[in-house]
């Protein structure tokens, strides 16, 4: 094969790898107010997301951009929309410990890169380290003038026009040392130099000079003084926790909404919250997973009749067992650590239009569960299912409108939404 082809070829398998990865859904899309499509039919939905390890550490396989430890139930009841949330981190507070960190990692690099490039400099054109043991100290080839005996702005050189180059803080200081001699020099002009006003202005020149010396002061310290801890690194993207709220059982945040892509309805806190709540959000859970094993079962039972296909593969070090039954719907359990026990549980119904994320299962998507009373249910689903082990026989479901019936049972408990 010659050297062209075989380039082409390599591209064209990058080009289907980057196609099946970014088809891959993303199962830690949850349920919002702005991305469910359809508020129409009544129903209820559950997803589940857990991400994080026993130290409570995010899992490497995971969407940066995305809550790592979540559990959501979804109620549409007479049009209106309900979300319950347990392990819910406020957007803005997650935004704000981004922002954080993009400062942090925006200076670290600016401070290597002003260390590399402070070292080509002549050393004529360096300030020589202080003699003294203090690590921010430095001496200047030159007269050092302080405020209150020097008249002008830092004097600039190569060195300073590099402090400026790479440090931020010290541009912003120089900007407002030279604004405020401006405005000092013209008032001594106009009003003398012992007027009040040019007293105060004076005062307000010098005051921010010493801000820039001290700056500088700072900087020629940290470049004669390098270390692994004079600038610290903060770390990749990929090992930051912006998402700490993992879920517990207990819902901890409440959204209503009469009207798609409005809230009309918020609360946020587990205490009330759960209080209000926890019982229908562990209640509705409870029967809709029930309700989806028991269907499952009644077609496993009645496979032959209802057309329902079974497919065992390998996955990870476990298995992936998928039932595909008459009507379409489509059962994933996963059992990654090949212990015998489903840590996974989609339900997919493709034919509803229902969704509220691309190729996410929904109605049930449970990922790497660690709840015991979610595990309780499922853990044995997929050892049974693919070793033909049945333990409940289910004879007779109305397979009409499940959901329409869960809400029905649920009645009682849906009148404070």
């Amino acid at each position: 094969m010659s050297g062209s082809k075989r380039t082409l070829l390599v591209v064209f398998i990058l080009l289907i790898s980057g196609l099946i990865l970014s088809a891959a859904p993303d199962l830690q899309n949850s349920p919002d107010v702005t991305n469910i499509n359809d508020f129409r039919t009544d129903r209820v939905a559950f997803h589940y997301i857990q991400l994080v390890d026993k130290e409570g550490k995010a899992l490497p396989e995971r969407n940066l951009n995305r809550d790592t430890s979540e559990a959501t139930l979804l109620i549409i009841d007479r049009g209106q929309l309900t979300l319950l949330k347990d392990g819910f981190d406020d957007p803005a507070q997650i935004k704000d410990k981004e922002k954080d960190y993009l400062n942090k990692i925006y200076k670290f690099t600016r401070l290597k890169d002003l260390e590399q490039e402070y070292y080509k400099l002549p050393e004529s054109e360096r300030t020589k380290p202080s003699s003294k043991t203090e690590p921010n100290q430095a001496e200047t080839n030159k007269p050092n003038n302080t405020p209150g005996t020097s008249a002008e702005p830092e004097e600039k050189n190569k060195e300073f026009d590099l402090l400026l180059k790479y440090d931020d803080e010290l541009l912003k200081s120089y900007a407002a040392e030279k604004a405020a001699y401006a405005e000092y020099s013209r008032t001594e002009r106009i009003y003398g130099k012992d007027s009040p006003k040019t007293s105060s202005l004076r005062a307000r020149f010098e005051e921010q000079k010493s801000k820039t010396q001290e700056r500088k002061k700072f900087l020629l310290g940290f470049l004669h003084n390098t270390s692994a801890d004079s600038n610290p690194y903060p770390g990749d993207r990929k090992e930051q926790i912006f998402y700490t709220n993992h879920s517990n059982g207990l819902p901890d945040f409440y959204l209503h909404s009469t009207t798609p892509r409005e809230v009309d309805g918020l609360i946020k806190g587990e205490e009330e919250v759960g209080k209000k709540y926890g019982q229908l959000f562990k209640t509705a859970i409870d029967r809709l997973i029930d309700s989806q094993i028991d269907k499952l079962y009644y077609y496993i039972w009645n496979r032959d009749m209802t057309n329902t296909r079974i497919k065992v593969d390998r996955f990870l070090k476990g298995k992936k067992v998928t039932v595909v039954t008459g009507d379409s719907t489509v059962y994933t359990m996963i059992d990654k650590e090949g212990d015998g026990i489903t840590e996974s549980f989609f339900v997919d119904s493709p034919g509803l239009k229902f969704s509220w994320g691309k190729e996410v299962p929904n109605i049930i998507s449970i990922s790497n569960c660690t709840d015991q009373g979610i595990l309780t249910k499922i853990k044995a689903l997929g050892d049974d299912v693919s070793s033909g082990r049945i333990p409940k026989k289910v004879d007779k479901l109305d397979l009409a409108i499940p959901e329409e019936q869960i809400l029905l049972e649920l009645k009682p408990l849906l009148k404070n939404l």
